[in-house]
């Protein structure tokens, strides 16, 4: 599909790419998951006088300016993904980092008791 195409559709791009950035700000804001359900979004959308559907929504992420401000939308997860949603897996939990401090501050202490 071609730009002139999806602009020819009636769906306004620039509100959609307005509510996907606003969206996105807020979910930094918050410290939210930078995600959002397709169901809601396209309800958010059609608030906003945007006539988007659920199997025109894929092309239209697909297309800038959307697919600036969007991940590739995968339909099978149901799943809109802004941007820079990277899952953050923490490398060790709070037990291990202060087992890891104790251990350092018993090495410090022997270092500094031998000189």
């Amino acid at each position: 599909m071609l730009i002139f195409e999806v602009e020819n559709t009636g769906v306004d791009t620039g509100k959609l790419t307005a509510l996907s950035t606003f969206l996105a700000g807020r979910a930094e804001d918050t410290d939210a998951k930078k995600q959002i359900s397709t169901a809601t979004f396209i309800k958010l959308a059609q608030s906003l006088g945007v006539a988007v559907t659920a199997d025109d929504i894929g092309e239209l992420i697909a297309q800038p300016p959307l697919s600036d401000v969007l991940e590739p939308y995968e339909p099978n997860t149901n799943i809109i993904k802004f941007k820079g949603n990277t899952d953050v897996t923490p490398g060790m939990n709070v037990d291990q980092a202060e087992k890891i401090v104790n251990q350092n501050a018993k090495s410090a202490m022997r270092r500094g008791l031998n000189k």
